[in-house]
């Protein structure tokens, strides 16, 4: 597909001047196809192993220990040995998912031995052991991949300690964000950022849920990835970090409005409110000393609106809309238009969020969703019409 879109486009640049018909034929050289004949061969292999696998693992109680062991070594030496031939013959693609189905191998393996042996789990020591593997991995064999599959691991143990033991393991934790922190801060890389603060709100958020008790606590654990995003001056790590706490504090408010309207109120400790005082603090002043005055706009999405008692859902969507018409206008004035994009998005959400919830009780539904559609079809017009302007100015160097 990617290809496809290089050939339309260069020859698209060829008749319009910008580039020589050589230098087109430059350009698509060094995007040549995968071959795809060895794409079979790889995946005929896989097939056959995991075929192999599946044979082992239906027939496993009546193989012996010692056999077990051997099968689970053989399959996980021999699929790390493929990855690294297919490093050798210049096909990292196909190395990088051996290693990944030699490090599956290697986390199957522990739960295997450890049935084996009558090791009960009531710990997460098995996903740390793997964690490091995964980790180790990386650092030998730095894949995108094998990141993501370390990330997961340490992800799938933190919600499986809270699930069937409702204990958070800070060891896990702990090698998350020590050892697959550094990882992001060395390789400083968009999309391993977002992964890693995606992994961060997984973990917090079912730590919140679950050990907390209370949703309103991961409003604290974001804010201080926020934080973070705007001391690191790396923009690569910073937008993730900034971006991935407001979305999901925009979709947990919008869940909130629905919650306020049955009247949920739920118990508060005062040690929430002295540290999200001190970290909304904190963030005024990072952010008035950068001199981005409009950024101060999406700190509302992280107050505690349920104080508001009564007035808590109408509070709501004032934050909802100070929030979304803040994210356009510092995408307009930035002359970001992923930014404004978002904000876009964010306004109309909350415009039909408020919609729903305010006319369905006493409209008539077929008038209900004629007026709503020409409200949000108003809406978008002027949104896109804006985005044009924005977008034309960009190109004329405006």
């Amino acid at each position: 597909m990617k290809q496809k879109w290089l050939r339309d486009e260069s020859e698209q640049w060829v008749n319009e001047g910008i580039i020589r018909p050589e230098q087109r034929d430059a350009i698509m050289s060094r995007y040549k196809g995968r071959d795809r004949l060895s794409l079979i061969f790889f995946l005929s292999a896989l097939l056959i192993g995991l075929s192999c696998l599946s044979f082992v693992a239906a027939n496993w109680q009546v193989i012996p220990e010692l056999i077990r062991m051997l099968i689970i070594i053989l399959f996980m030496v021999g699929f790390y040995i493929l990855g690294h031939v297919f490093e050798q013959r210049a096909n990292p693609y196909y190395g990088m998912i051996s290693y990944v189905v030699a490090l599956s191998i290697f986390g199957a393996g522990i739960f295997l031995v450890g049935q084996m042996y009558h090791y009960t789990m009531n710990s997460v020591f098995a996903f740390i052991v793997w964690g490091i593997v995964a980790y180790l991995l990386y650092l030998s064999r730095p894949y995108f991949f094998i990141f993501l599959s370390g990330l997961a691991i340490v992800t799938v143990g933190a919600i499986y300690g809270l699930a069937n033991m409702h204990a958070f393991d800070w060891w896990l934790f702990a090698l998350f964000v020590i050892g697959y922190g550094s990882i992001v801060l060395i390789q400083n890389n968009r999309l391993i950022s977002y992964f890693f603060a995606i992994s961060y709100s997984i973990q917090l958020m079912g730590y919140t849920m679950d050990y907390l008790g209370s949703y309103y606590w991961f409003s604290v654990f974001g804010l201080l990835l926020y934080l973070f995003g705007l001391v690191v001056y790396k923009e690569q790590i910073s937008i993730p970090f900034r971006r991935t706490p407001l979305v999901i504090m925009f979709g947990l408010l919008l869940i909130q409005t629905l919650i306020f309207e049955f009247s949920y109120r739920p118990e508060v400790h005062v040690v929430f409110y002295l540290i999200l005082t001190v970290m909304l603090i904190i963030a005024i002043v990072m952010i008035s000393r950068k001199n981005h005055l409009l950024k101060l706009s999406h700190l509302v999405i992280f107050l505690p609106i349920f104080l508001a008692g009564d007035l808590s859902q109408f509070l709501a969507y004032i934050v909802l809309y100070v929030f979304s018409v803040g994210m356009i206008l510092d995408g307009y004035q930035s002359d970001h238009e992923r930014r404004f994009h978002f904000g876009t998005g964010a306004f109309l959400l909350t415009t039909l969020t408020v919609y729903v919830q305010v006319a369905w009780g006493f409209l008539n539904q077929s008038l209900f969703f004629l007026l709503g559609g020409i409200i949000l079809f108003f809406i978008g017009f002027l949104l896109e019409r804006k985005r044009k302007t924005m977008t034309g100015q960009k190109r004329k160097g405006v």
